[in-house]
C-alpha cells in the first residue's frame, strides 16, 4: 500500500518536472525571440533601413508569443494594409451570407402580356460593388424574363442609400483618372469603371480602333490615335468630364503589331452612369424606355407595396476576395459606407463607416485606438501600427466561422494576386498569404499576413514609410524577413 508520504513525494516529483518543463518553455521561447529579433535588427542594420518610419511585428500563433518587436506600437501609414481592417469588420458587422439587394419598382399598369409599363421604372441601389458589365446583362435578362419589353415613362434611379459624396478622404490628394481612384455611389456599374478597347488598324497612317466595355450611352470617344509601323508604340488613354459626361480620351499611337488590349480608367459621373450602361444594355436586348433617365427616391407608396423583382449580390466572400487579392479600393470604400449605413443608419457616409468600424474594433477588445478615415488605406489619411495589425490577425486565426475564406482571399506569394510577381525565387512561394500596401507618392510599402510553416504559423505585420531606396528594394527587404523567421526552424527551412 502506497504511504501518504511516498504519494506525496510523487506530486513533488510530478510538480518539478512540470515545473521544469514550463521553465525550459519560457527559456526556449525566450532564446527564440532574442535569436529572431537580433537577426531582424542586424538585416535592417545592415541594409540601413533605420528611423521611426519601421514597425515590425511577428507572432507565433502556436504559443501566443511575439518573436520580433521593432517600433510595434508606432502609427505608420498602412497603405492597403488598412483593407484587413475593412474585410474583418465587414465579415462581422455584415456576416457572411449578407447580399446587396438591388429593388426594382413599378408606377402605373403593367400589362404582363404586351410587356409595357404604362408609367415609370424605378431602380434603387444598396450599394451593390459587383454590379459588373456582365451582371449588368443578367439583371436586364431578368427583366425581360419577367415581361418587360418596354417602359413608357421614365427611368428612375434612387441611389439614397449612401450620401452625394462620391470622393472619399484620401482620394482627393491625387490627379488623373486611373481606375484605383473611382466614384462611390449605392447604385455603381462596373467598379465605377470603364474598359477602353484598342487595337491598330490594318495600315500604318490608319487610326486606331476604341471601345468601350461596357457601353454607356452618354460617354463619348474622342481619338486621334494613330497606326505605327513596328511592334511597339506610344498611347496615352484617360478620361475627363467634359460638358457633364465623361469623355474617353485616345492619343498617340499604337504599333501594327501590337496585340489588342484593354485600358481601364474611372468614369466622372455615379447614377447617370449607371443609366447610361442600363439603357445601351436595354437597347442591345430589346427593351425599350421612352422617357428619360432621372434620380429620384422610390415613393413610400410604391415601397409599402413591394418590389417587381429583387436582384442579389454576389456572397460577401467574393467581395472579399476582390479587396484583399486585387486591392480593390472601390469594394472597400462601398463595403465600408455600407457598414455606416446599417450601423448608423442611412445614408451610408465616410463619417458614419468611421464610427462603425472604431466601435466594432473597441467592443473586440483589439489594442488602442483605430485611426481610420477610409476603408481601402488610399491617401495620407490612416494611421496604424504594427502591433494592432498582427493582433487583428492573431484573433481572425481564432474564428473559425470565417478564418477560412479570410485566408483564401488573401494574395498567396507567387501565385496570384498582387503576390503574384513576388516570392517566385523563395522557398517560401505559396508558404506566405498576405495583404500588400503601395503608395509610391508617399514611399509607403506594406505586407502583412500569415507565414505557413510546417510546424509553425506566425502572424506578421512589416510597414514601410519613407524607408529603402525603393519600392523594389522593399519588398526585397519584406521577402528577407520572412526568410530570416523561416530559416530559425529545422530541416527544410534552412536557407543558408
Amino acid at each position: 500500500m502506497e504511504t501518504k508520504k511516498s504519494k506525496k513525494g510523487k506530486m513533488n516529483f510530478k510538480t518539478s518536472v512540470h515545473s521544469i518543463v514550463i521553465l525550459s518553455l519560457i527559456v526556449c521561447c525566450g532564446a527564440c525571440f532574442a535569436s529572431m529579433q537580433q537577426s531582424v535588427a542586424e538585416l535592417l542594420k545592415l541594409r540601413k533601413y533605420t528611423g521611426g518610419g519601421i514597425g515590425i511585428v511577428i507572432k507565433d500563433l502556436g504559443n501566443d508569443s511575439v518573436v520580433v518587436s521593432i517600433n510595434p506600437d508606432t502609427l505608420l501609414n498602412p497603405a492597403s494594409v488598412a483593407k484587413l481592417v475593412t474585410g474583418t469588420a465587414a465579415l462581422e458587422l455584415l456576416g457572411l451570407d449578407f447580399l446587396h439587394l438591388t429593388r426594382v419598382y413599378i408606377d402605373g399598369k403593367f400589362n404582363s402580356d404586351s410587356g409595357v409599363i404604362n408609367g415609370n421604372l424605378y431602380i434603387k441601389g444598396f450599394g451593390d460593388p459587383g454590379f459588373s458589365a456582365e451582371r449588368l446583362w443578367l439583371f436586364v435578362q431578368h427583366l425581360r424574363h419577367r415581361g418587360i419589353k418596354a417602359v413608357r415613362g421614365n427611368l428612375v434611379l434612387d441611389d439614397f442609400f449612401f450620401d452625394s459624396v462620391s470622393v472619399g478622404p484620401g482620394f482627393s490628394e491625387e490627379d488623373g483618372s486611373r481606375a484605383y481612384q473611382s466614384l462611390i455611389s449605392a447604385l455603381p456599374v462596373s467598379f465605377s469603371a470603364v474598359g477602353i478597347h484598342h487595337r491598330p488598324g490594318q495600315d500604318a497612317g490608319s487610326p486606331v480602333h476604341v471601345d468601350m466595355f461596357p457601353k454607356i450611352e452618354g460617354v463619348r470617344i474622342s481619338s486621334s490615335a494613330k497606326t505605327v509601323d513596328g511592334s511597339r508604340g506610344r498611347l496615352d488613354v484617360s478620361t475627363s468630364l467634359s460638358s457633364g459626361a465623361t469623355q474617353i480620351l485616345v492619343r498617340g499611337n499604337m504599333a501594327i503589331n501590337e496585340k489588342p488590349r484593354y485600358t481601364y480608367r474611372r468614369v466622372w459621373q455615379t447614377w447617370e452612369t449607371f443609366g447610361g450602361a442600363l439603357r445601351a444594355q436595354c437597347t442591345e436586348s430589346d427593351l425599350r424606355i421612352a422617357g428619360k433617365t432621372v434620380r429620384a427616391k422610390v415613393p413610400d407608396s410604391l415601397i409599402a407595396k413591394g418590389p417587381f423583382y429583387i436582384f442579389d449580390s454576389e456572397p460577401m466572400p467574393v467581395f472579399i476576395g476582390h479587396m484583399f487579392k486585387w486591392s480593390s479600393n472601390f469594394v472597400s470604400e462601398m463595403l465600408f459606407k455600407t457598414m455606416g449605413a446599417k450601423e448608423r443608419g442611412e445614408p451610408g457616409t465616410w463619417p458614419k463607416g468611421v464610427s462603425a468600424v472604431s466601435n466594432w474594433w473597441e467592443k473586440r477588445g483589439l489594442p488602442a485606438k483605430l485611426e481610420m478615415a477610409n476603408g481601402s488605406g488610399m491617401g495620407d489619411v490612416n494611421r496604424i501600427s504594427a502591433a494592432q495589425v498582427t493582433e487583428l490577425l492573431a484573433y481572425v486565426s481564432k474564428q473559425k466561422n470565417y478564418y477560412p475564406d479570410f485566408i483564401a482571399a488573401l494574395p498567396a506569394a507567387g501565385i496570384d494576386g498582387t503576390l503574384k510577381t513576388r516570392f517566385n525565387r523563395s522557398k517560401l512561394k505559396g508558404r506566405v498569404r498576405a495583404k500588400t500596401g503601395t503608395l509610391n507618392s508617399l514611399k509607403v510599402s506594406t505586407l502583412a499576413g500569415y507565414l505557413f510553416l510546417d510546424d509553425k504559423t506566425y502572424a506578421f505585420t512589416i510597414i514601410l514609410n519613407d524607408a529603402g531606396t525603393g519600392q523594389f528594394d522593399n519588398w526585397i527587404m519584406q521577402e528577407e524577413i520572412l526568410e530570416l523567421i523561416a530559416n530559425k526552424q529545422p530541416g527544410v527551412w534552412n536557407f543558408r
